[in-house]
């Protein structure tokens, strides 16, 4: 299925998650997915990371890595590219974060690193351009970025999986992943769907423009204003 996209998230319900389904569609990775390419025995096509945290808990593990890799850093309008490119091991496409209109990008603006505190003053967080000059809506989940892309690619149905949009504890990921992460963001996981859907639902309607369409195939997912969709039978009944 050329026309479909799998942004496979971070939650336990990866482990509910076929290998097979993969070779049915271009799978979107975020973060630690690396986690489960052993398991699986294959990689996913794309790896996205925008978090400059979960860049340092993953280090080179992307090394070697045989797909696309995307990566932005949530503090920046523009990546630092060779530092970054130090820390992962190989070459990526870096990823602009989408800033408010007023903003002046140019080379100076591009490298400074600015305080969390002064990230909805500088991003925006309610436009999406579908446009990597521009600058992708980094949302509050490397999750959009992935959505973004996907539209960008020109793929014409996305599907959702590991989206669950709820956490049990801190640490509530898939199978193999707990162990990794240091970085835990207090305020997000107390109301995960609170943080996600609203950028999403603002994804959707913009996706509708561009008649692509947005599916959530979590299994138990929380999210209630995306279309729910059986994975298996989305991905041709595999």
């Amino acid at each position: 299925m050329q026309d479909t996209a799998l942004v496979i998230g971070n939650g336990p319900s990866v482990d509910q998650l076929d290998p097979a389904w993969l070779d049915h569609c271009y799978s979107f990775g975020c973060n630690h997915i690396y986690r489960k390419f052993e398991e699986w025995g294959r990689e996913t096509d794309a790896v996205v990371i925008t978090d400059h945290n979960r860049l340092r808990e993953i280090g080179q593990r992307y090394a070697t890595f045989r797909g696309d890799l995307f990566v932005g850093d949530e503090r920046y309008a523009f990546p630092p590219k060779r530092r970054i490119k130090g820390l992962v091991g190989r070459d990526f496409t870096p990823l602009r974060q989408l800033t408010k209109e007023t903003y002046p990008t140019n080379a100076l603006t591009d490298r400074i690193r600015w305080s969390k505190y002064l990230y909805a003053t500088i991003f925006d967080k309610w436009r999406m351009t579908f446009d990597l000059d521009a600058g992708l809506n980094f949302g509050r989940s490397v999750v959009m970025s992935c959505i973004q892309l996907a539209a960008i690619a020109g793929f014409k149905r996305i599907l959702l999986i590991g989206v669950d949009a709820r956490y049990g504890h801190g640490h509530d990921y898939f199978r193999g992943m707990k162990a990794d992460v240091a970085y835990v963001n207090n305020r997000f996981i107390q109301n995960p769907r609170l943080a996600m859907e609203p950028m999403l639902v603002i994804a959707q309607v913009l996706l509708d423009d561009l008649d692509v369409e947005l599916l959530d195939g979590t299994p138990g997912g929380a999210l209630r204003f995306i279309e729910k969709v059986d994975l298996e039978e989305a991905l041709g009944g595999v």
